[in-house]
This record gives C-alpha cells, structure tokens and sequence, in this order.
C-alpha cells in the first residue's frame, strides 16, 4: 500500500509526536555530560544496526517496541535525576530520542 504525501506527512508527525513524548516522559537533559554522551553513542550504533533505516517513523516504532517489551517484565518510564542510575531500557530509549533529534 503506497501513503500519498498527505499520509506520509500525518505518519510522519504522529511519530514525531510519540518521539517527543518518550523525550518529556524521559526527561532528555538538554546538554548530557560527557560520560552520557559516551554511553549513548553505543546504544545508539546499537539502534542504527537494528533499523532499516533512520528515520522519524522507524525511531518511534523502535522506540515503543523496546518500552513494550521492557514493560511485560516490569520496567515503567520515570525521569532520571541522575543517569548515572537510569535502567538500560531508559538510557536506550534516551538514545532513540537523541538520534531522532540528529536525524531531524
């Protein structure tokens, strides 16, 4: 099924939409420290691997894949006062929400 411009661009914003939200659920810090940076850089290369290909589209339904699966066993998004102590699904998930604002 082939999306006209009109569906792409609706898709394309309500994935948009959802990247945002998991960005505010998660509160992405606006300038991660150095430490951070480096961590997310290897999610990240782990994402890149794992999509077809980078776009806002992908980032989302990746994104809500891994909060789906990490969900059944337990996890629930909360903002992290320190990174340094966030669960791996919450800094992967900072990661998606990172690439997508590079992406964009």
């Amino acid at each position: 099924m082939e999306l006209d411009q009109r569906d792409h661009e609706t898709v394309t914003a309500s994935a948009q939409l959802a990247l945002d939200q998991w960005a505010a659920r998660l509160g992405v810090p606006a300038d991660p420290e150095p430490g951070l940076l480096a961590v997310l850089d290897q999610h990240m290369a782990r994402i890149v691997a794992a999509v077809a290909a980078v776009t806002t589209v992908n980032l989302a339904a990746y994104a809500d894949g891994v909060a789906d699966a990490a969900a059944v066993r337990g996890w629930s998004p909360s903002v992290a006062g320190d990174w340094r102590d966030a669960s791996w699904v919450s800094v992967h998930l900072l990661a998606v929400c990172m690439l997508a604002r590079s992406a964009a």
